[in-house]
């Protein structure tokens, strides 16, 4: 039983992740090669440096699942786990960027390439996370909603279904 088959086309999403990835992992080695020595009195240095390395991570594994589409249910299931990982770690860094911001610095003058970097990765992750939230909102009230309105067009009103 072969366990692996060539995908016929791309999900949206997984051409979202892609371009993502490449973006950012662009910005953030551009950074890391020719301006991580700005320093400023906070820790963005370590930022820079937990996006870089996440997202080669991240890049590796959408290398590996870009292409092949996997047959076994539990080799999709580890995938789905490690995407919600992903989203995680993510989460967890725009958290910790957010806070970073937030607090009084000097990065602005001191090392205004990195901030800059630090507001994109905010601004970025901020509206796909608020995308996503809202989302699932929709999602979780059209799933309990007690009734759903269906509009019958010969007597011109609604019904519940």
């Amino acid at each position: 039983m072969q366990e692996i088959e060539a995908k016929k086309q791309l999900k949206a999403s997984e051409g979202a992740h892609f371009f993502y990835t490449l973006i950012f992992l662009s910005a953030s080695g551009i950074i890391e090669t020719q301006f991580i020595e700005e320093k400023c009195n906070q820790n963005l240095q370590l930022f820079v440096h937990l996006v870089f390395y996440g997202l080669i991570i991240w890049g590796t594994y959408i290398l590996i699942t870009l292409i092949p589409r996997y047959k076994n249910a539990a080799i999709n299931l580890f995938f789905n786990f490690l995407d919600i990982c992903f989203g995680i770690y993510i989460l967890l860094l725009l958290f910790y960027g957010g806070r970073m911001y937030q607090s009084p610095n000097d990065c602005l003058t001191e090392a205004p390439a990195l901030f800059f970097f630090l507001e994109t990765f905010l601004l970025v992750n901020g509206i796909i996370f608020a995308i996503l939230f809202l989302a699932f909102v929709s999602y979780v009230l059209k799933r309990f909603s007690k009734s759903q309105q269906v509009y019958d067009e010969n007597k011109e009103e609604f019904y519940d279904a």
